[in-house]
């Protein structure tokens, strides 16, 4: 709130404060002060030459004048706390039932629409379907060969915001001059509590999922998600050779074409020609192909998986798998046992060195290769993308370790609680990150190496 009343672009903008203090922050528009406000506002209009004259006042006129001065553009909810874009990012109900049953996906009308491209393209529909129906809901007059993932979404939120278009709503909905932001308190992910006293929290599973796994997995994601995008994958799914649902990175290196029925069957198997793949482009690149938490077990299953039966892989499978279980499990542990240091350790160990990947635009070889690089143009809507990847990967580790139908459980043994114990020690008494990083990954070794001797005797 301070910040906002503080912040130079509300200079002038009328507000009362209580005999504390306080500032009062509500003014309906038949106050005094909200009369005032909304003359501040239409001169604020002239300013920025939203107008040419201040007679000439036009319907929508307060949301653009707010919108515009807003500086951050995104809005925290003051029922949950989730950050929302101001900007008409959000799919409508009726645009939202369409998506869903088009390609068979489970999102909610709280998804960024630039997530629900990516992620849907992450999970093997191509650019050129996704374009069209983007495009057709919108009706816009765009190339659905050639226009942009950023051209299509400009266009649709422009088209939702200034048309008539209904395909998209935005993160808080405009309220001026009854708000002093110009924006209602509550956000869309609480407007049908506040409203409706109802909520649709329990869709969709499998991209919350998809969350944890990308946004804490090693490799070059941003790479990856725009190699995704390439024309590359036009016409046929992009495939994680190595699934990063068993700790393999989100790496362009490490993905490959893959027909859509053959992807959706294939999951998080893990085969003999897999393996083979992986080598050879581990050998060719020098890049490891799986996750540090991960790292022993990959070695041990490249040194033992030649002449090995189905069975066998499908003990890889599940010892990989319950590894990043457990490596989910420690991170929500630090999270909610660590108030005070827990979320900014795991911020700067882990999150704050892929800062740079999204600093690039990158072009590729068909080998998923970076041949060239160039500094990235940002825009308004993308130049928080970074903030937005923090935050949905630490909200995903909430969502992954709440899913009440997991089939596996984590599985640490005493020692390693014990060890656990001493990392979250460290963290709240501010021991260095470097050495906290040392003891988190003689925690992994500890369990890695426990698990190889498990999945070895079965």
């Amino acid at each position: 709130m301070y910040s906002i009343i503080n912040h130079p672009n509300y200079s002038g903008l009328p507000i009362k404060n209580k005999n504390n203090g306080e500032y009062i922050w509500l003014a309906p528009a038949d106050t005094e002060i909200g009369k005032d406000r909304i003359k501040w506002c239409i001169n604020k209009a002239y300013e920025l030459k939203l107008i040419g004259d201040i007679s000439q006042s036009y319907p929508g006129i307060y949301a653009d004048v707010m919108l515009k001065i807003h500086p951050t553009k995104y809005k925290i909810c003051q029922i949950c706390g989730k950050s929302m874009s101001l900007f008409y990012h959000y799919p409508s109900k009726n645009f939202l039932k369409s998506l869903n049953d088009t390609f068979n996906s489970y999102y909610t009308i709280c998804d960024h629409i630039s997530f629900i491209w990516d992620d849907l393209m992450m999970n093997g529909v191509n650019k050129i379907d996704l374009a069209s129906f983007f495009i057709e809901k919108g009706d816009l007059n765009l190339n659905h060969q050639t226009a942009t993932k950023d051209e299509i979404i400009n266009s649709l939120e422009y088209a939702c915001r200034k048309g008539n278009k209904k395909c998209l709503g935005p993160g808080a909905m405009s309220n001026f001059p009854d708000r002093f932001d110009g924006f209602h308190s509550y956000n869309r992910c609480c407007r049908e509590i506040q409203d409706l006293g109802r909520s649709q929290e329990n869709l969709r599973t499998y991209t919350k999922d998809r969350r944890a796994y990308e946004y804490w997995s090693d490799g070059n994601i941003h790479a990856a998600n725009q190699f995704m995008g390439s024309n590359f994958f036009n016409g046929i799914s992009a495939d994680h050779i190595g699934p990063i649902s068993l700790g393999f990175i989100h790496d362009p290196l490490y993905l490959q074409p893959m027909l859509s029925g053959e992807n959706s069957s294939k999951r998080d198997r893990l085969t003999i020609i897999d393996i083979e793949n992986i080598i050879k482009i581990q050998n060719r690149t020098g890049v490891y192909p799986i996750s540090w938490y991960s790292i022993r077990l990959w070695d041990y299953i490249q040194n033992n998986y030649k002449n090995k039966s189905d069975k066998t892989l499908l003990l890889y499978r599940d010892m990989l798998k319950q590894n990043v279980m457990n490596f989910m499990f420690i991170l929500y542990s630090i999270l909610t046992l660590c108030p005070k240091n827990g979320k900014n350790f795991l911020i700067q160990a882990f999150l704050e060195p892929k800062r740079n990947y999204f600093n690039w635009t990158y072009n590729f070889n068909n080998m998923g290769e970076v041949v060239s690089q160039k500094p990235r143009h940002f825009t308004v809507r993308n130049q928080d993308e970074f903030d937005r990847y923090k935050r949905i990967a630490l909200e995903s580790v909430f969502e992954y370790n709440k899913k009440d139908n997991r089939k596996n459980n984590s599985d640490l043994n005493s020692g390693e609680c014990v060890k656990l114990a001493q990392i979250r020690q460290y963290i709240e008494a501010n021991a260095p990150n470097a050495q906290v990083i040392t003891l988190f990954n003689e925690l992994m070794a500890m369990i890695q190496i426990r698990l190889i001797s498990k999945y070895q005797e079965l």
